[in-house]
């Protein structure tokens, strides 16, 4: 008997998987992922990456929600359906209504849950707005010159707003229409409005306004500040608006001046 030699077993072997060939490919480098825009919390991620994917849930959740919100934090600024800040008496008295699951909240800087859950909020804030993650010591550490002010529904916070007190150097008027700031006239203002803030699904129902009403009745203790001695830090265009409509002044040339700050 006969032994065939190697090279004609590989060579049979070659020919029978000659009809089943298969081809492979050599990748290079990281794998690409297709990246989308949501467009209603407008963050970019890749639905193909499961850590992305869940980051945009959450993410998504809170833009439009709001962030859950425990009933243990905060210190309650509200009292039952009605706010504890006074009315104009030329204001229409339901703007100042509450319901029976709406209350502000202010944040004690002391208690870590209350300032992280916040921090959270804040860096919706700023993604949103396109400002810096880095300001939040003023209200949020023991001793701060400021405070943070959370409108929690539904056992959501849906509004927030951060606010400190100035120096008398810091105040400036912006032009309403052209957002300029006039430098040569520097007024003194108290309370500067930092950041402000209403998810998505709960704009357009006076949350932001109470918000303000909030900060300027309690933000030092036993004062109520003046709309007058507010001022706004540069807002964008909705947050024009709200300045513009609650504290802005027409200057003598028919312009809107708003209070604002640097």
């Amino acid at each position: 008997m006969g032994v065939k030699s190697r090279s004609s077993i590989r060579s049979k072997s070659a020919g029978e998987k000659r009809g089943r060939l298969v081809q492979s490919r050599l990748c290079i480098g990281p794998l690409k992922t297709s990246l989308t825009k949501c467009c209603e919390c407008e963050m970019t991620y890749s639905p193909s990456a499961l850590n992305d994917a869940s980051a945009h849930k959450v993410y998504h959740d809170m833009h439009l929600k709001g962030r859950k919100w425990s009933n243990s934090w905060g210190i309650e600024v509200t009292s039952g359906r009605e706010s504890v800040m006074l009315t104009p008496p030329s204001s229409s008295k339901s703007g100042s209504m509450f319901g029976p699951d709406e209350r502000i909240v202010m944040i004690r800087a002391g208690s870590v849950p209350e300032v992280k859950a916040t921090i959270e909020i804040m860096d919706i804030v700023n993604d949103e707005l396109n400002a810096p993650h880095d300001e939040n010591e003023f209200w949020s550490l023991p001793g701060g010159q400021g405070k943070a002010f959370v409108y929690v529904k539904d056992n959501r916070a849906v509004g927030v707003v951060t606010v400190e007190v100035l120096e008398p150097s810091r105040g400036r008027w912006m032009v309403y229409e052209s957002k300029s700031i006039i430098e040569h006239v520097k007024p003194t203002f108290l309370l500067g409005i930092s950041r402000i803030w209403v998810c998505r699904t709960e704009r357009h129902k006076n949350i932001a306004t109470r918000l303000v009403e909030a900060a300027r009745e309690n933000t030092i203790y036993g004062r109520s500040i003046d709309k007058r001695q507010i001022a706004w830090s540069q807002p964008t265009e909705s947050g024009g608006k709200l300045a513009s409509s609650y504290n802005g002044t027409s200057h003598k040339s028919g312009k809107i001046l708003i209070p604002c700050y640097i």
